[in-house]
């Protein structure tokens, strides 16, 4: 019957505990951990010698076409805590090389084990750039850990010998563009 839906004056729980129960459960409720904080700090360690003018120095190996190289850092909040979630930091280069129309790309190798047990080279094959293109000397994006650590690697190349690199790591907050912040390092190519 319809008046067995409706409830009982007497099973209803009246207003001012239910107004207390809502304020007792809302003022214990923890702090919303997707809530971004007001400001992150953001620090870099070329993780090789510097200097006194702030200059890290890399030793190009001199047997190799590239030499390659981590970046580490940290993004946390001004009390030192890492973010509740993973954050996307960018990176961008001073420098970039060009790999031109026919230069190899790669070659592929392929060998097997003949029957002394000795390495054979069965054939090999060489993959080359069907045009020019540009290559950065870092990786442009990677995300901070569970600790705010931040990772990348560069990868100058030998014909930059003497030159100066510099290396910027780039966040910005996904719910306020404005909110931006960039830190970047400089490393002499030795």
């Amino acid at each position: 019957s319809p008046s067995s839906l409706v409830p009982s004056p007497s099973s209803l729980v009246p207003m001012p505990l239910l107004l207390f129960l809502f304020l007792l459960l809302s003022s214990c409720a923890s702090p919303d951990p997707w809530v971004e904080p007001d400001d992150y700090v953001l620090t870099l360690d070329g993780r090789t010698t510097l200097d006194s003018n702030g200059f890290y120095h890399l030793k190009l190996m001199r047997d190799r076409f590239q030499t390659v190289h981590r970046i580490t850092g940290t993004l946390l909040d001004t009390s030192g805590k890492a973010p509740y979630q993973e954050q996307k930091v960018w990176w961008e280069s001073s420098h970039t090389w060009t790999f031109q129309q026919g230069d190899t790309l790669m070659k592929i190798i392929r060998r097997k084990v003949d029957y002394r047990g000795r390495w054979v080279y069965v054939d090999s094959s060489v993959i080359k750039s069907p045009g020019e293109f540009v290559v950065p000397t870092v990786n442009p994006a990677s995300y901070s850990s569970a600790t705010g650590e931040i990772n990348t690697m560069i990868g100058p190349v030998l014909s930059m010998l003497g030159d100066t690199m510099t290396v910027q790591c780039m966040w910005t907050s996904q719910w306020y563009t404005t909110d931006t912040i960039r830190k970047d390092i400089k490393i002499i190519l030795e």
